[in-house]
């Protein structure tokens, strides 16, 4: 081999190491990228709830002010009623778009679709009951209801907040069935049920207000 092939060998071997050093060093930082975008929306998800959750306590709170057994001393607004139904269904329709992405971001388990759609039912049944114009009977903290409802929020927002490998999403067909299943009806007479045994689950404590 000649100077001149040798130096060209020694120079392509220079160049495919850098190049595949390139090649590696980008996808590893495309992967880094990639995780930390999936952590951050996990993230957003999870104060997303926390927040509608938040929303719905002052939105209780206020109800049982205006119709419950010890209403308040003070004048309510025409419509503040009306106010209270309407944040209550914007808190549902908010919770169930959180559902619909959880359920296309992720391969859910038949009790991490258990929980979410007990999640759902706890909205929908306080907005019933609104609409119903009666009080929410959860005066007490050991209350079987709110029980169950702190229960799935803090459940569901471990959850949310939990790494998800953005390259093991579910299908769209995968995804309309998780969905379907937390949407579903049965969720209606199991909610509070599922609510205690989110939080009894083995390794962690029973739940405590």
């Amino acid at each position: 081999m000649s100077v001149i092939e040798s130096v060209a060998v020694s120079l392509l071997t220079v160049a495919a190491t850098f190049g595949g050093g390139w090649f590696v060093t980008t996808r590893i930082t495309e992967r880094w990228a990639q995780i930390r975008r999936s952590r951050e929306d996990n993230q957003a998800a999870a104060r997303e709830l926390q927040l509608r959750y938040g929303e719905f306590v002052a939105n209780w709170k206020t109800w049982n002010a205006l119709v419950g057994e010890h209403t308040a001393q003070i004048e309510a607004p025409d419509d503040a009623k009306w106010a209270c139904l309407r944040r209550a269904t914007e808190a549902e329709g908010a919770v169930e778009a959180l559902l619909a992405r959880v359920s296309a971001e992720r391969r859910l388990t038949a009790e991490q679709i258990d929980t979410l759609g007990a999640l759902r039912q706890a909205f929908k049944a306080a907005r019933r009951t609104i609409r119903r114009g009666r009080p929410l009977a959860w005066s007490s903290a050991e209350s079987e209801p709110y029980l169950a409802f702190k229960g799935l929020v803090a459940a569901a927002g471990v959850l949310m907040a939990s790494p998800a490998d953005p390259r093991d999403r579910p299908d769209a067909a995968e995804a309309a069935r998780a969905f379907r299943a937390i949407t579903g009806n049965r969720h209606e007479t199991t909610w509070t049920a599922t609510g205690r045994r989110a939080v009894a689950r083995p390794g962690t404590a029973e739940l405590r207000p």
